[in-house]
């Protein structure tokens, strides 16, 4: 049996409560938004998975802008784009768990993609995760397409809305 020496993608990051109160903000004043997988429920998660990640890597949040580009990524970095993907959980994420682009998001056009997880006590964020980052380009390829219905067969998961997947232990380690 072949072992592997990879390391986890997988990275705690700490939050703050000025993180969670600004994210908390912005998802209170979209409210429901377009194209969301869980019909702006997801919003407070998302606002603070950038927040984690542009503190995480000093990039700048430019996703509550004005204009066009914020709606093709959230943080910009030098000359890089980035589109930042959060999920909720009720568990740590582990190296299988699938990072996520919904399909109708594949839109946006961001330079590299960024997954986060959260986990949550009831409304409470209580811990974050990067787990990885991957070239826009890239992830498209590698991933697989899943269909609204689907049963993914790694987990068992009924899809609920068409998107792309791709085990956090397929991404790139995310650095700073």
């Amino acid at each position: 049996m072949k072992s592997s020496t990879k390391k986890s993608n997988l990275v705690e990051v700490p939050f703050t409560e000025q993180m969670v109160s600004s994210a908390q903000a912005k998802a209170k004043n979209l409210g429901k938004i377009n194209n969301s997988i869980l019909k702006g429920k997801g919003n407070f998660a998302g606002y603070l998975g950038e927040e984690i990640v542009a503190n995480y890597i000093q990039a700048e949040i430019i996703s509550n802008n004005e204009g066009e580009e914020k709606y093709n990524h959230d943080l910009i970095k030098g000359k890089k784009k980035i589109e930042v993907k959060s999920k909720r959980r009720t568990v740590p994420p582990r190296d299988h768990y699938d990072a996520s682009v919904a399909e109708t998001s594949a839109h946006q056009k961001p330079d590299i993609y960024i997954f986060t997880s959260i986990q949550f006590e009831g409304n409470k964020p209580v811990r974050a995760w990067v787990c990885g980052q991957k070239d826009a380009k890239e992830y498209f390829e590698q991933a697989r397409f899943y269909a609204k219905g689907d049963i993914d067969p790694s987990n068992g998961w009924k899809v609920s809305t068409d998107c792309h997947n791709l085990p956090y232990k397929d991404l790139d380690p995310v650095g700073h």
